[in-house]
């Protein structure tokens, strides 16, 4: 299916844009096609995505944020997107990657009443609401289990939108067996000893980060222990107003800024510890990499993984509310205690034990399950939309393989043939075929009689006027199978199993032989329309032959057949097996099955249709020829 992923910006090293990677790779290994669509794309291109830069205009976040919304959503109209995920907040999704924080309870809780007067948070407030208030049927992603008390609270949001995701750590995270090797080359690149302490920032937005209060931290330790500090931020922010900060606090000597890296793991297993006391953090993916890595951690309960950390015994976490005294003792306390290495350990273990990995497997199953209550819910206007491999397209009609769920289906969408089909076909004394509705019928009434045909997913008609109306029939796919053209095309050069043809031209008179005996005739009654289930793509028969018969759309149905419609049928048949080397002998065979009545009996008094049905093959033959 075709997938669009929505984010505001993209860069390398933010655990958002990771995750968003993350994810639609895992979609595009099970076969989905997927496109991104972004303000700004730093970095190298992914192989397998499709992206789409918009360029939204605005002086402000917010402005622009509304300029890409409104051009998504224009996109989104112009070519049809089976679902729309969202990685940040925006009307129109279909799910909703819950990393950011509640934006309504935070506005309340840090600004005055006048604040919420801005146009901002007016804009922003809107876009929350689009996704989380108690009519929107957007489904929720969430990384943390204490966002769900907050937007419910704020919205009345339903709990069955709710999804909670494991962890997503990349396994890469984890230490090497060489582990000590790269931290004695990481410290001797930066000229520090090993009695020396690497205190370690990580995580793009140093304000939300907290990065003020581990600079603060720092600048209180005891001069001794000081000068043996040095603390490495590693994160793509400005960090101007932080290097003055540590100017006024002197310690813009021990503080070295990094910006985003990609060997994050090196720096993971040269420090000694994780400092990470955020102002507010939804998750805190850094304190997992940190503890899988062996690194001990120091934080602040607010962060949604600083459980983690509690129930591994990996390091200290600071209870609310902050106060910068406990955060300076702490630090002081964690770089001298002799538990360092009993953290480390419990981190490694916990790493190997902890179901911390799959977010994006489970992520990507939760995009198919929503694939599938689309297709349950399958509007009239979206199903009209879906595209996929076109197989056949003709005046008003097209054929398409679309698949869901690693699930394939056929849908056939017919959108008007004109007056002049209409009058061409009532001029010819045969009733034109305006809609879906003509196949959807035929298809319930041949399931009845025992004979194999695809299942309907959905149809669906609008419309009263004939030449315009429009409709749809969705059905399940048959596969691993082979048409019987297909199958039996080198009949002449390799002859067949004997028993397996005479099972085929038994089902297929049982299936002509009943389709004619309840009033259906075919009317494009051809060999390529019985598909053959097989064992495997590549066409190999399984034990019972299953025949199952398509392409209904012009089948008509009546208590009785009339004689000319039953020698179209069989005349179609006996033109598409003459070139496949059947004998006398197989004609007989299927006549006699056909009919339920011995040879002598037939030839005595069904000569005739017989005859019209060779004539009339045999003239097809010719003029196909």
């Amino acid at each position: 299916m075709k997938l669009a992923f929505c984010l505001f910006k993209y860069f390398p090293y933010g655990g958002l844009q990771r995750d968003l990677v993350r994810i639609a790779k895992a979609c595009r290994e099970r076969g989905h096609e997927i496109h991104i669509f972004t303000m700004q794309w730093e970095g190298d291109l992914i192989p397998g995505f499709t992206l789409h830069l918009i360029n939204a205009k605005g002086l402000q976040n917010h402005t622009r944020a509304h300029s890409f919304r409104k051009q998504v959503k224009a996109a989104m109209a112009a070519e049809a997107y089976d679902l729309v995920i969202g990685f940040n907040k925006m009307p129109g999704l279909d799910l909703y990657y819950a990393a950011d924080v509640c934006y309504q309870t935070r506005a309340r809780e840090k600004h005055h009443f006048l604040y919420r007067l801005l146009p901002r948070y007016r804009q922003l407030l809107a876009f929350e609401s689009a996704v989380f208030k108690e009519q929107e049927t957007t489904d929720i992603l969430l990384i943390s289990a204490l966002q769900q008390k907050e937007y419910t609270a704020c919205y009345q949001t339903k709990a069955e939108r709710f999804h909670l995701l494991p962890p997503g750590i990349a396994r890469d995270r984890m230490a090497p067996s060489n582990a000590g090797a790269i931290r004695a080359n990481v410290r001797q690149s930066f000229d520090i000893s090993d009695d020396d302490f690497i205190i370690l920032m990580l995580g793009s937005g140093f304000k939300t980060k907290g990065l003020d209060r581990s600079i603060a931290a720092l600048a209180a330790l005891p001069n001794e222990l000081k000068q043996h500090c040095y603390l490495f931020v590693i994160g793509q922010d400005r960090p101007e107003s932080f290097q003055r900060l540590a100017t006024h606090l002197q310690v813009s000597d021990k503080i070295k800024f990094l910006g985003g890296r990609p060997d994050v793991l090196n720096f993971l297993l040269a420090s000694d510890l994780l400092l990470h006391p955020a102002y507010h953090e939804n998750t805190g993916t850094v304190l997992l990499e940190a503890m899988i890595a062996g690194l001990p951690v120091l934080t602040v309960d607010v962060c949604g993984y600083a459980h983690y950390v509690k129930e591994a015994d990996a390091g200290n976490v600071l209870a609310s509310p902050f106060k910068q005294i406990k955060l300076n003792a702490a630090l002081k306390a964690m770089l001298t205690s002799n538990q360092r290495e009993v953290w480390r350990q419990n981190g490694l273990a916990f790493g190997k034990a902890a179901d911390i990995y799959s977010l994006p497997e489970r992520a990507a199953e939760l995009i198919e399950s929503r694939l599938k209550q689309t297709l349950n819910k399958l509007s009239f206007d979206k199903a009209m939309t879906l595209t996929g491999e076109c197989f056949r397209r003709q005046k008003g009609r097209t054929t398409q393989q679309i698949t869901i769920d690693d699930k394939n289906y056929f849908i056939k969408l017919h959108t008007g043939v004109g007056w002049f089909e209409i009058f061409k076909n009532l001029l010819q004394f045969r009733l034109p075929v305006v809609s879906a509705k003509n196949e959807w019928c035929a298809i319930q009434k041949l399931q009845s009689i025992d004979i194999g045909v695809p299942a309907v997913c959905h149809y669906g008609e609008r419309g009263i006027n004939p030449a315009k109306k429009q409709s749809y029939v969705l059905m399940e796919a048959i596969t691993p199978s082979i048409s019987l053209e297909t199958l039996c095309q080198h009949w002449v050069k390799e002859k067949p199993d004997f028993t397996f043809k005479q099972k085929l031209i038994t089902e297929v008179a049982r299936i002509s032989r009943l389709m004619h005996e309840h009033g259906i005739n075919h009317r494009d009654y051809y060999l390529c329309h019985f598909l053959l289930e097989t064992a495997d793509h590549y066409g190999k028969q399984k034990n019972n032959i299953t025949l199952t018969l398509i392409d209904l759309h012009r089948a008509q149905m009546r208590n009785k057949i009339p004689q000319r419609w039953r020698v179209k049928d069989l005349a179609g048949l006996y033109f598409s097996s003459k070139d496949i080397g059947l004998t006398k002998r197989d004609l007989l065979r299927f006549i006699k099955q056909y009919r339920g009545q011995s040879l002598r009996k037939i030839v005595t008094s069904d000569n005739t249709l017989w005859n019209k049905v060779i004539q009339r093959g045999e003239q097809l033959y010719r003029d196909h020829r």
